[in-house]
């Protein structure tokens, strides 16, 4: 998704190198709605298209009315000048239950959407390979498999990996044995269920789930890790709860997953 949102933006810039006419905005702060309506009604520099970046369009339901005001307003949908663009880690059942009329419009025939499903088997094998060559790194199926094993699909995971991995070869070849010393395995959901039946002082259920951690295999001290790790993220996000931060607010201020965050 990032990947993608790049792409575009490079391409932009490639071909309106002046710079002035691209904005971005984060509509999780109410502040910037009336900047984005600022740049959608102001002249644009050297006649070049205008490109508005948006993030969290539809972090609450008054921002999005709002923004569904200006595309109407301006005949967004139809006008050749301007681009809005947003990028949502959201499905389109979670969209449009956060607002149905903002999803229609950024959806309608007369814009561009691209949907990226999460990488499985082949096609996320080849994406790894291509993420370690164009770092300079060769690397083998065999070895492939083995990180895809460890950290699984989620790719904000494997890219850390690969960077880490081609930093510590330095543009050689990675082998096993790096994957191995330096890959850091994912969460099992396991022990999500236990760190649950911690806090809710389900006894039976957290002795339980951890013999079975400990049965196949696990270190001890991950599984410690992992319970500190859970209650210090249950802290921070109770501790913003408190204070009357916005979901949104807390994935931004803590740099949690949004998964995690809920």
């Amino acid at each position: 998704l990032k990947q993608a949102k790049s792409d575009i933006i490079n391409r932009y810039k490639t071909k309106h190198s002046s710079g002035m006419n691209l904005f971005y905005f984060d509509l999780s702060e109410t502040n910037n709605l009336d900047n984005l309506e600022d740049a959608i009604r102001s002249t644009s520099f050297f006649n070049e298209h205008k490109l508005l970046v948006c993030k969290n369009l539809f972090s609450n339901k008054a921002t999005a009315s709002t923004l569904v005001e200006y595309i109407n307003k301006y005949g967004l949908s139809n006008g050749p000048d301007i681009t809005i663009m947003t990028t949502e880690n959201l499905s389109e059942k979670e969209l449009i239950f956060k607002h149905k009329e903002l999803f229609k419009l950024l959806s309608d025939k007369s814009g561009v959407v691209k949907n990226i499903e999460d990488l499985e088997g082949a096609k996320l094998s080849e994406w790894t390979r291509n993420e370690f060559q164009s770092r300079g790194c060769l690397i083998d199926d065999n070895v492939i498999k083995n990180l895809i094993n460890i950290v699984g699909n989620d790719s904000w995971a494997l890219i850390n990996e690969i960077e880490k991995l081609c930093n510590h070869s330095k543009g050689g070849k990675i082998n096993i044995t790096d994957v191995n010393l330096l890959a850091v395995p994912r969460v099992s959901l396991s022990i999500f269920d236990l760190i649950d039946a911690i806090g809710a002082r389900n006894n039976k259920k957290a002795f339980e789930l951890l013999f079975r951690e400990l049965k196949t295999g696990r270190d001890p001290y991950y599984i410690l890790t992992m319970i500190v790790y859970q209650f210090r993220n249950l802290l921070m996000v109770k501790d913003m709860q408190k204070r009357n931060h916005s979901e949104s607010e807390v994935v931004k201020k803590t740099k949690l997953h949004p998964f995690v965050v809920k």
